[in-house]
């Protein structure tokens, strides 16, 4: 993502002006990337999720954890509540639902795994 488009949400998030600064260039340029590979790791997990069950158990139970990772890393540098709950609780949301489809949801053909 272009840095113009992160101080651009940066600012519109009530945030203030995003810091120009070696750490806070390494750590968003490196965190852009890393949520982009995992974005592409998902979609391609997702085509056979069959094949890639373990990954898709891995990520659901990730997702789980990240949670309340997230909502303490938030809470403690100071985030607005609105961004601690909707970063922490979209985790543990995204993470109930992939386990429940891969354990418990319905499924249109064969249920043995």
């Amino acid at each position: 993502m272009p840095r113009t488009w992160m101080e651009d949400a940066h600012r519109s998030l009530g945030l203030g002006e995003l810091p120009d600064s070696p750490v806070v260039n390494f750590i968003i340029r490196q965190t852009s990337f890393t949520y982009g590979l995992h974005g592409l790791a998902l979609w391609l997990i997702s085509w056979d999720v069959v094949r890639y069950r373990p990954l898709v158990i891995l990520t659901g139970f990730g997702y789980l954890l990240a949670g309340p990772a997230f909502f303490a890393i938030d809470y403690t540098s100071g985030m607005p509540w609105w961004w601690i709950v909707g970063d922490g609780g979209a985790c543990l949301l995204i993470g109930a639902v992939i386990l429940w489809l891969e354990f418990g949801g319905a499924r249109p053909g064969n249920r043995n795994h």
